[in-house]
């Protein structure tokens, strides 16, 4: 049995996540949010720590309170933040959410060249990726780089490592230039994975050729 100081490590978004408090009011009525930490990544990490694992997360933050305020959180969660860099040149990404059930949840991304789209194979190496038993990152990584080519290397370095590598589709549209270089990257990386995570239409996605059937 392998002997790893981290059950799961976790690569990629983190943001502060600001949701409606007026449940059922149209986007441009509402007249408060509600701050949350966020990004699927980052949520995960929470989870695993919260069911008793020691978690480490590799996500990236800019130097401004906003990612001060994503890594008091985690910190208070207990999940390891010591990974984390600071890129000072980058600002850490937002999300406002709107919610109208049961079908309406307009959402809206503030993530053009943020801090975590920005983590290098540096970043990485830095990392405890080889010594953690289980690496999870998500798809979002592979939108852009550097951010993909760090996450592709992480990827093969704890496959080498023996961890068990999780990949969360975590498919957004509005982050890829075209939505069939999705496609593209996901079947790049899964000949690294032992486990994917999502949801039927985004592994639909994974095999989309047309962007009209979207």
């Amino acid at each position: 049995m392998m002997t790893k100081t981290y059950d799961t490590l976790h690569m990629g978004r983190s943001s502060i996540d600001l949701y409606s408090n007026d449940v059922g009011t149209p986007f441009s009525e509402i007249n408060s949010f509600a701050a949350y930490v966020g990004g699927s990544p980052t949520n995960i990490s929470v989870g695993a720590r919260r069911l008793g694992l020691k978690s480490a997360l590799l996500t990236a933050i800019g130097k401004d309170p906003v990612g001060q305020f994503i890594v008091d959180f985690l910190n208070k969660e207990g999940v390891e933040t010591k990974f984390i860099p600071t890129k000072p040149e980058y600002r850490t990404s937002a999300v406002v959410l709107g919610i109208e059930p049961p079908d309406k949840f307009p959402l809206v991304y503030y993530r053009d060249n943020c801090a975590d789209i920005n983590l290098t194979i540096d970043d990485v190496l830095a990392s405890p990726i080889n010594d953690c038993k289980v690496f999870q990152f998500a798809g979002t990584n592979l939108s852009k780089e550097p951010s993909r080519s760090a996450t592709m290397f992480a990827a093969e370095m704890a496959k080498k490592a023996g961890a068990k590598v999780v990949f969360d589709v975590d498919f957004r549209p509005d982050q890829w230039h075209d939505v069939r270089a999705f496609g593209v990257q996901v079947r790049a990386v899964l000949p690294l994975v032992d486990v994917v995570i999502g949801t039927e239409d985004e592994i639909n996605a994974a095999m989309l050729d047309d962007p009209n059937k979207m």
